[in-house]
This record gives C-alpha cells, sequence and structure tokens, in this order.
C-alpha cells in the first residue's frame, strides 16, 4: 500500500511538472539555466567572463557616484592623457538603476554585487521568450519539445547572460533575438518595433551593424517585390528607426559636441548613416505605394543608399579606418593583433589541436542546416529563409572574425533541432517541409550535415597546408602571463601610479582614490599601451624614460619566482630582470608574499626621492 502511495505521488509530481512546463516552457526553462549559471558562478567556473566586466564595473560605479551620464571620462586610468570609455551609459542603466535602488539600505559595493548578479539572469528571461518565438516560427509543432534540445545546443552563447558577465554582448545579443522573431512576423506593429530596436543596438555598438543591416535588407526585399503590405512595413520601420537615432544620439552624446566624430562610439556619423537610411524608407513606400516595378524600386533604394554612404565618408572620412583607428601601428602589430578574438579563423594558431574544433564542427552543421533546407530542399517559408540568411551572415563573420563565434551557438541551437527532427521524425515533429520533402528519404537527410562538415574540413586541409608564422611574443604578453585572478588587494601610497602591461593594469584597478593605472586592454586606452610595450620592448634603449614618459610611481608586472628561464634571459633581457626580480637600480622591489604572482616596483627618481612601498590589503 504504501509503495502503492508512493508511485501515485510520483505520478502526480511529474504530471505536475509537466503540465506546468507545457503552459510555460520559456519560465521553466529559465528556471533551470538560471540555476545552472548561478552554480557555474558560485563554483568559480566563469565561462565568458573576460576583463570587460572589470572595466564595465568600474564604469557602473563612476555613473552611480557621480549621477552625470554624460561624463565618460574614468577615474583612476590615466596614461598621463584622460581614458573616455566608447560604451554609451545606456548600456550601464539598468545595472545603475538597481545599484542605486539598493545602496541606501545595503551600501554601493554590496548594491553593486546584487546588480552583476541579478540583472544578466533578469535579461535571460526575455532572450529565451525570443528563442522560443523563433522555434515556433520555423515550424515546429510543438516547440515546447523542441526548447530544451534548442538551448543546450546553445547554452554556450546564453552563458552570456550569467552572474556577473555585465559586458553589452548580453544585451546585444537579446536585442538580435528580438529582431530576429520580428522580422519573422508580417505585422506593421513588429516592424515599427524593430526599427526602434535596431537603433538602440547600432547606437550601443557597431558590432552587430552586419545582422541589422540584414534586417534592413529584408524590409526592403519586402518592398522591392511587394510582399503582402511591404511598402507600409518598410515605412514603419524606417520611422521608428529614425526617431530612434534622434532621440538616442540626444540622450548619450553631450551638448556641444554634437558635430564630433568619434568612430568607436555613437556620435554625429552613426547618426546620419542612420537617419538617411530611415528617411529612404520612409520617403519611397510613401510616394510609391503601389506604382513602379522592382526596378524601379529596387535603383531607388540603392541609389539612396548610395548617395548617404557618400555623404557620410564624405562628411566623415575618418571613420573609414574603424573603430580602432585610434591605435598606433606599434599597438596595433604588439597588442591588438596577438589578440585571439580579434584574429580571423584563418589565422588563429593551433587550430588543429585546439579544443574547440569539435565544437565549431557541431555549430557549424547547426547554423548552416536551414541554409542547405532553403537551398537544395527549395523551400520558401518566410521564416526559414529568414533563419537560414542569419545563420550563413553569423558563420562568415566568425571565420572572418572570430570575435563573432560567441553568436554561432544561438543559430546552431535553432538549426540543431531540424537535423534532430530528420534524424528522428518520430521524437521532434515539424511542418511539412521537413516531414514530406527531400529530407524523408534516409540517403538524403544527410545533406543537412554537409555544409557544416564540408567548412569545418576545409578550415583545418588549410590549416594542415598553411601554417601561419610564429613569431616572437612581445615582452608585455609574457608580463601577464600568470594567474591575474590571484591579484592580492593592495593599499596603495597616495597619487600612486602604476606602469604595467594591460592585463595586470585592469586587473589593479580600483576605485581608491591613491591608485590610478596607466594600461588597460581596451583600443581607447592606447597612448597607455603603447607605453606598456615600449617600456618591456627589448628594442626600447632608455625603459627609464618611458617610466619619465607616463609619470609613472610603481611598476607592476608578473614574476617568476622558480629557477631563471635561459629562453626568456636571451630574449627578453630587461624584461625577464623585472620578472625574476633583478630590477635596475632606478627601480625597487617592493615586499609582497612570496606567494603573490606579482612583483612591485617602486621608482626611484631622479632627483633621488623614491615613493613609499603598497601593502597588502586587510580586507582581501
Amino acid at each position: 500500500m504504501t509503495v502503492q502511495n508512493s508511485d501515485r505521488a510520483f505520478d502526480l509530481q511529474t504530471s505536475w511538472l509537466r503540465t506546468a512546463y507545457g503552459q510555460y516552457p520559456v519560465i521553466c526553462t529559465w528556471i533551470v539555466l538560471a540555476l545552472l549559471c548561478t552554480f557555474l558562478w558560485w563554483m568559480g567556473a566563469n565561462l565568458n567572463g573576460d576583463v570587460d566586466d572589470l572595466l564595465k564595473l568600474h564604469e557602473i560605479r563612476f555613473l552611480v557616484e557621480t549621477g552625470n551620464i554624460y561624463d565618460r571620462t574614468l577615474p583612476n586610468i590615466l596614461q598621463p592623457e584622460p581614458f573616455v570609455t566608447h560604451w554609451p551609459w545606456i548600456v550601464d542603466l539598468p545595472y545603475a538603476l538597481v545599484t542605486w535602488l539598493l545602496r541606501p539600505f545595503i551600501g554601493l559595493e554590496q548594491a553593486l554585487s546584487v546588480a552583476s548578479f541579478a540583472v544578466p539572469l533578469a535579461m535571460l528571461l526575455p532572450a529565451l521568450y525570443f528563442f522560443y518565438r523563433i522555434l515556433a516560427a520555423i515550424g515546429f509543432q510543438t516547440p515546447a519539445a523542441a526548447l530544451p534540445l534548442a538551448v543546450l545546443f546553445a547554452v554556450r552563447s546564453f552563458f552570456e547572460f550569467e552572474p556577473g558577465r555585465i559586458d553589452y554582448h548580453n544585451l546585444e545579443m537579446l536585442l538580435l533575438l528580438a529582431a530576429v522573431a520580428l522580422l519573422m512576423s508580417e505585422r506593421r506593429s513588429a516592424a515599427a518595433a524593430n526599427g526602434a530596436i535596431a537603433a538602440l543596438a547600432l547606437a550601443i555598438s557597431t558590432e552587430f551593424a552586419a545582422f541589422f543591416a540584414l534586417v534592413m535588407a529584408v524590409y526592403a526585399y519586402d518592398f522591392i517585390f511587394s510582399a503582402r503590405d511591404g511598402a507600409m512595413r518598410l515605412a514603419s520601420f524606417g520611422a521608428t528607426l529614425s526617431a530612434g537615432a534622434v532621440v538616442l544620439f540626444f540622450a548619450i552624446v553631450p551638448f556641444g559636441t554634437y558635430a564630433v566624430a568619434r568612430c568607436d562610439s555613437y556620435s554625429a556619423p552613426h547618426l546620419l548613416a542612420l537617419a538617411c537610411a530611415g528617411g529612404s524608407f520612409i520617403v519611397l513606400p510613401l510616394l510609391l505605394r503601389e506604382r513602379g516595378g522592382w526596378m524601379l524600386r529596387a535603383g531607388l533604394l540603392a541609389g539612396l543608399a548610395g548617395a548617404s554612404l557618400v555623404v557620410t565618408i564624405g562628411l566623415f572620412p575618418q571613420c573609414l579606418n574603424g573603430p580602432y583607428a585610434v591605435l598606433s601601428d606599434y599597438a596595433r602589430d604588439n597588442w591588438l593583433n596577438w589578440i585571439g578574438q580579434e584574429k580571423s579563423l584563418l589565422t588563429r594558431r593551433n587550430f588543429v589541436l585546439s579544443s574547440g574544433i569539435a565544437s565549431i564542427l557541431i555549430f557549424f552543421i547547426g547554423a548552416l542546416a536551414p541554409v542547405m533546407i532553403v537551398g537544395v530542399g527549395k523551400v520558401r517559408d518566410r521564416s526559414l529563409i529568414i533563419l537560414a540568411l542569419f545563420s550563413i551572415l553569423a558563420v562568415i563573420q566568425s571565420v572572418v572574425w572570430f570575435r563573432y563565434f560567441r553568436y554561432v551557438p544561438l543559430f546552431a541551437g535553432l538549426g540543431l533541432p531540424l537535423v534532430f527532427a530528420a534524424f528522428f521524425p518520430m521524437r521532434l515533429k515539424i511542418e511539412t517541409y521537413m516531414t514530406v520533402r527531400n529530407y524523408a528519404a534516409p540517403s538524403q537527410k544527410y545533406l543537412l550535415l554537409a555544409p557544416g562538415l564540408v567548412l569545418s574540413l576545409a578550415l583545418l586541409l588549410f590549416h594542415l597546408a598553411v601554417k601561419p608564422a610564429e613569431p616572437d611574443a612581445p615582452a608585455a604578453q609574457l608580463a601577464d602571463s600568470c594567474d591575474l585572478i590571484a591579484t592580492p588587494k593592495f593599499d596603495w601610497p597616495a597619487q600612486s601610479r602604476v606602469l604595467s602591461s594591460p592585463l595586470v593594469g585592469i586587473h589593479l584597478l580600483s576605485p581608491s582614490p591613491n591608485l590610478s593605472i596607466v594600461a588597460i586592454p581596451f583600443h581607447n586606452s592606447g597612448p597607455g599601451i603603447e607605453r606598456a610595450y615600449r617600456f618591456l620592448d627589448p628594442q626600447t634603449e632608455n625603459p627609464r624614460a618611458i617610466v619619465d614618459e607616463a609619470k609613472a610611481t610603481h611598476v607592476a608586472i608578473c614574476a617568476w619566482r622558480g629557477k631563471p628561464l635561459a629562453w626568456l634571459e636571451n630574449g627578453y633581457s630587461f624584461a625577464s630582470a623585472l620578472i625574476e626580480g633583478r630590477p635596475p637600480e632606478w627601480l625597487s622591489e617592493c615586499a609582497t608574499d612570496p606567494s603573490s604572482p606579482l612583483r612591485i616596483y617602486r621608482y626611484v627618481g631622479a632627483d633621488g626621492n623614491e615613493p613609499a612601498c603598497p601593502t597588502i590589503s586587510a580586507a582581501r
């Protein structure tokens, strides 16, 4: 009797869970994924985090303390030139609001910690909702059944929403999913909402410019070929795009700097480009309506786009060099070009033996499966075509520029369930284009694997045939090669300014008024980066002059506490001397914990004066 009651209770519990998931699949999936992310955060597995989060925390703290949304000059970073962040304040707003609300009750730092934990997880819920809407749009008869599988394949991208991941990538990812889901709808209201989303996303960063150019291209296609209500959808999109671009410009750009071009952040050239695009999308549909053939419509749109481009480039030619134009050739060659995510997949070293090659294969198969269904299966479902277009764009961008690979799992997560449905049609039912067309035949369903397999094999063969050169690493790269997560907290004497390699600098960055950092690993810290790299460069004849130029009082560097390394000393004599604790007479080593990953030196000035050493903070 007890066993029967126990079985009945289990059945009731299982039935309740099944019913709850059936009614609220997105919320249930969010709860599970949020718990997983929280557990991994608690275990210290910072899967997608990077140093952007450290700078963002510093930036949010400054915004909350000052309340000045227009002042983007961050304290404690002196090269000695001031550091001006390229991120607009709107990306800090969710965190700043939570921090501001909680600060009176738990203090600034605790409120920042709560905001950093809660806001990414809160943004995960709408991201999953739009992900689910895309699954439903591409033809799954029961998208709730496909959702767990899709999230499992896309989880690498969703880890961008883990606690502490406060960079803007999760917000951009949310806006991208919303844009794709709205694009699959043929309602005017969806197009209007998409215009506002495009304006916001491009005001945050131009990193997603190609994705939103594709959004514009789809609406333009509907207008050109007179799809149902296509003209009014394009006009609605253009109206909110233009209005959003103008409103955000005045919200972001300080008064008196409206004509100043900042190519790495939202400013006059971005406003001009978006306003011209939006204006074209409004004027042409209203003028032509049902008149004119597709050639006239396409020609007029292309002509206006070309004219807008010519005007924008003519007024702001400096932005042709992209957001990294502020970097010197030296900083680009020695710092930027050594960052893995800034490389192409064709130039990344150790690709063949890398641990990620298997995941690249799987993600490419999933992302390119919709392309095969549309191309070979000749399926003309609007939503699936849109998914195929975005998927192939994501893959192309990830090959050209590896920083975009973080978004490929999103599209792979949407495509791999299609592959699963083709191989196991009774397990995961999808609309007729997968069950009655080409892919019902066992011999043809394997074609879904072909594009991803071919691309992965081509990359593998390329790397086997063309081995990228392996130049010697810059000395500052070696000076960053230690466990910086274990960097201790120091109490610094007043007016301390530390010259270090950029990664060491960002881990030393704190709100202490006593401490400033010369270099951090962001392109708008170009002068500081160049000084840090030249300071350790074997070709630099007088490193001391670099310290004077940076107005530094201390030098920090990764420590090597084992036996001297002959290869290091032969190639990098000055850097190795600092790493191993053999400084020149004008640097004096400060006492630190023997387990510390860093060595700290104080600079002995030409007049014989030298600052005090920092001490290990009691509150570490």
